[in-house]
């Protein structure tokens, strides 16, 4: 992360002002929720995405500061609804905040945060910005209800499950991207190239997140088989599904439709999913998206903050949590 960060850190120093002082102060059950999920941030992917993307494109000016914060609110709102969707506890190794104050407050904290991240735009006459985030909100919404559509009937196939990930964590990644280059005031026309590189990078962080549920929770700080125990088809599991012979795949399906998996479940299904390659597929998947991420880049004339988004892609592929 250090390398990553080199370029923008004074930047990074000023937007983490920027995004506390956004939290509101005149409640105390507001201010106690917000200081938590700010303490046990993650390391904030997205911003910094922005941040580098505006410097490879021009410059880092007062739009990108709106830019970044605007993302990293819309981030965390959506992974609080996230936690109440999915009935999870823990959110990188802390609880999650429906687990401390139920799933209503959290409901409503996220609603706040999602609220707060638009009334910035407007306090500064972004409305452009706020026209880009919506279309991104669209598409997270209409991935998770896809998801869960076919989580249901168990009848995914593999170019849904592309569009299911573009939508649900993609179209953010995009839009760090299209924030960055509307900022620096560029066509629409590279407006929307940038955005294809921004697809592409966050297709790879799903797709490497994939790969982190068949990892021991003791390595990535994920819980083995996660997706799993929510029937969630990830690209190994599709793969090793459409790959096996027929007795093997309906003993499998069998066990997704079953709504409580237990740990032997778990095991059976990640073994099954190892013995017919859906780990290497998708590690293979993954290096294929990455020579894309590459030449794309490529295009982009040489600056450390180029170097820096190599490094982030270097990073997003070899991360174990």
């Amino acid at each position: 992360m250090d390398k990553i960060i080199r370029p923008i850190n004074k930047e990074l120093k000023e937007f983490e002002r920027i995004y506390k002082n956004s939290f509101p102060s005149d409640t105390n059950l507001l201010l106690k929720i917000s200081n938590y999920i700010f303490n046990n941030s993650g390391k904030k992917i997205r911003p910094i995405l922005t941040f580098l993307i505006s410097g490879l494109l021009g410059e880092i000016n007062k739009k990108t500061y709106v830019a970044a914060t605007l993302i990293e609110l819309l981030h965390v709102a959506t992974l609080i609804h996230d936690d109440v969707v999915d009935e999870a506890h823990f959110r990188r190794k802390n609880f999650s905040i429906n687990s401390l104050w139920k799933n209503k407050l959290a409901v409503l904290m996220g609603d706040f945060f999602l609220a707060q991240g638009l009334k910035i735009a407007l306090q500064e006459n972004n409305e452009k910005m706020l026209l880009y985030t919506s279309k991104a909100v669209q598409k997270m919404a209409k991935g998770e209800m896809l998801q869960l559509e076919k989580s249901r009937k168990l009848t995914l196939i593999e170019e849904e499950y592309y569009k299911i990930i573009e939508y649900k964590t993609a179209s953010l990644f995009a839009c760090c991207c299209e924030l960055a280059a509307f900022s620096n005031n560029l066509s629409e026309e590279k407006i929307s190239n940038i955005y294809k590189f921004g697809i592409t990078l966050g297709l790879l962080f799903q797709i490497k997140d994939d790969l982190l549920d068949y990892k021991p929770k003791k390595l990535t700080g994920k819980i083995l088989g996660n997706d799993i125990k929510e029937s969630k088809m990830n690209l190994p599991l599709l793969y090793a599904i459409q790959n096996s012979v027929k007795g093997e795949k309906i003993k499998i399906i069998n066990l997704l439709h079953k709504p409580v998996k237990t740990k032997e479940d778990i095991s059976i299904i990640v073994s099954f999913v190892q013995k017919n390659n859906g780990i290497i597929y998708t590690e293979e998947v993954l290096k294929n998206y990455k020579k894309k991420a590459i030449i794309m880049l490529n295009n982009f004339p040489d600056s450390e903050y180029k170097k820096s988004i190599f490094y982030l892609l270097d990073f997003i592929i070899e991360r174990e949590k």
